[in-house]
């Protein structure tokens, strides 16, 4: 559930751009305000292939007793688009120390019909090299125009089980327009 919540906060940080659909553009955008806030813990880095970022990586800043800092390799995420400039994936890296390498997290996936953009999150199976089904999914409902109707967001335990209705809410007031790069 907590890697749904993620997804939830990039969904919302789109939103609040004015645009549903996560795009080239949000994930720079995103990259932009947490790489701005000056007092953090944590260092960004990216890799990009023109505008777009390809990577970000994570660093935890360690003070040291001297005052100077190290930073310590913690998450990396790898994104891939599709030609409009739409996320159509986000992979999730964590750092192993004792390995000194990158172990798949998980994936968030994005799709976009006429009728629907879907969200779903898939865990890394590493006994499998492979991921999972998705766990969570979050379904936005689109109405002609391109604005969201309602949003509905489902779980299962296990990549085998069902998907069970979470909430379901109604979007009223502004609408929210489909963006591409």
């Amino acid at each position: 559930m907590k890697k749904l919540v993620f997804a939830t906060m990039m969904c919302v940080a789109a939103m609040s751009a004015k645009a549903q659909v996560l795009t080239s553009e949000t994930v720079n955008n995103v990259y932009e305000e947490v790489t701005n806030k000056s007092k953090s813990d944590y260092a960004f880095n990216a890799e990009r292939q023109g505008d777009d970022i390809t990577a970000m990586f994570v660093y935890k800043q360690v003070k040291g007793r001297k005052g100077n800092v190290t930073l310590k390799p913690h998450r990396k995420y790898e994104y891939t688009y599709d030609a409009n400039g739409t996320l159509e994936s986000k992979v999730t890296y964590i750092w192993n120390e004792n390995e000194k390498n990158w172990m798949t997290a998980g994936r968030h996936n994005y799709t976009l019909t006429y009728s629907s953009y879907r969200a779903e999150y898939s865990r890394y199976n590493d006994k499998e090299q492979c991921f999972d089904q998705p766990l969570d999914r979050m379904v936005y409902s689109l109405i002609p125009g391109d604005s969201v109707n309602y949003v509905s967001t489902y779980h299962r335990e296990n990549p085998t089980a069902q998907f069970q209705l979470v909430s379901e809410t109604s979007v009223m007031g502004m609408p929210f327009f489909l963006a591409e790069k």
